[in-house]
This record gives C-alpha cells, sequence and structure tokens, in this order.
C-alpha cells in the first residue's frame, strides 16, 4: 500500500493517536487481591510496544522521547512535530516490582503518553473485581495464578450497571 503524501492537520494526527487500542491488544493485571486469595482487583493495560507502534503509524519520524532520571522517578518527555515545530510533553514513574528500570522507562513513556491521547481510553474502563485462582510460595504469601472469569465480561456487567 503507498503512503500518501497528504500533510494531515495537527487535529487530525491528534484523533488519529486518540484512537482506542484494539480490544485484542488490551492485558490485565491484578492490581490487589482479596485476603483469602479468591479474587482481584483488574487493571487494563496495553503493551508499551502498542504505543511505539501508534506513534510510528500515525506519526512516522516525527516523534521522539527522552527518559530523565529525577529523584527516584523517571521522566519521560515525548516530543511530536507539528507544523515543523517540536511540542513536548512529559511525565513520571517510579520503579516497579518487576524489573524495576525497565518498569520506570514503560511506565513514564506510557504516562507521558496518554497526555497526547494514546491509551486514554483504558481509564475510562471500570475496575472490577474478578475471580481468579492463587498460589501460596513457602512463605504462605499469595501470587496470582489464573483468571477464573473473564475480565472483558465483567467489565460489560458493569457498564450494563451504570445503563
Amino acid at each position: 500500500m503507498a503512503k500518501s503524501n497528504e500533510v494531515k492537520s495537527t487535529e487530525d494526527l491528534m484523533f488519529s493517536l486518540a484512537k482506542d487500542f484494539d480490544r485484542k491488544d488490551i492485558k490485565w493485571r491484578i492490581q490487589r487481591m482479596k485476603k483469602d486469595g479468591t479474587a482481584g482487583l483488574v487493571l487494563a493495560y496495553v503493551d508499551v510496544r502498542k504505543y511505539h507502534d501508534r506513534l510510528n503509524i500515525v506519526m512516522g519520524s516525527n516523534w521522539q522521547c527522552n527518559h530523565i532520571k529525577y529523584g527516584a522517578k523517571t521522566i519521560c518527555s515525548i516530543g511530536l512535530k507539528f507544523d515543523n515545530e517540536w511540542i513536548w510533553r512529559s511525565d513520571g514513574a517510579g520503579d516497579t516490582q518487576i524489573e524495576s528500570d525497565k518498569g520506570a522507562i514503560s511506565d513514564s513513556f506510557k504516562r507521558a503518553s496518554v497526555l497526547w491521547g494514546l491509551g486514554r481510553g483504558l481509564y475510562d474502563l471500570p475496575s472490577v473485581w474478578v475471580d481468579i485462582e492463587t498460589r501460596k510460595d513457602k512463605n504462605g504469601r499469595m501470587h496470582f495464578k489464573k483468571f477464573l472469569q473473564d475480565p472483558w465480561d465483567k467489565v460489560k456487567q458493569a457498564n450494563s450497571d451504570f445503563s
């Protein structure tokens, strides 16, 4: 498919950036569990590579990012080029529990991307409790094993409750 040489307006580019991610790209993670390990509060997320892909598709080479450490936080600044002018937006995140530095880099990138409209629709999804299976480690701590319910079913139910 040949690329169009048509110059898109800033409004058109911003609209394209803010389109919801495909449902197949949305994953779920446990934010917290009930003490007995029978249910977890889930949050929707999209892998950071999908954010990169969206920026590449919509902006081509007219985007860049920069990460800096600011105390215990990682700050990501994302610059987009509109009408030959770079505009920057920034946000930050702390280290995560797993792969702390990498997690902070990914999370700060996604947070800065939200300022450009990417992934904003994820915040519109309700937080829902989902039945889960857990396992105990040798110290007796609960760890998530698998979902016993589809989080999407719970989201649909929560949305219908408010209709």
